[in-house]
């Protein structure tokens, strides 16, 4: 899983942050809904997503998936 992404003017501490109540209560919003994180857009899905050649390597040129299809291994 990738790591949070926050607003460049997240408070440095939580504590200083507006929707913070007190040390007991803590964020009104919790830790998983933070005012100050964004959320990524999905990556759009590539033909190439799956490919057994381009997991650990760059894109060689050609689509493997598909000689893979032709030849019937997968």
């Amino acid at each position: 899983m990738s790591k949070p992404v926050y607003a460049a003017d997240k408070p440095s501490d939580c504590h200083y942050c507006y929707y913070w109540t007190n040390g007991r209560k803590g964020c009104r919003l919790g830790r998983n809904n933070c005012y100050y994180l964004i959320s990524l857009p999905p990556k759009p899905k590539s033909e190439c997503d799956g490919c057994p050649y381009g997991r650990d390597h760059p894109c060689i040129g050609w689509c493997t998936k598909k000689v893979m299809r032709e030849v019937g291994l997968r």
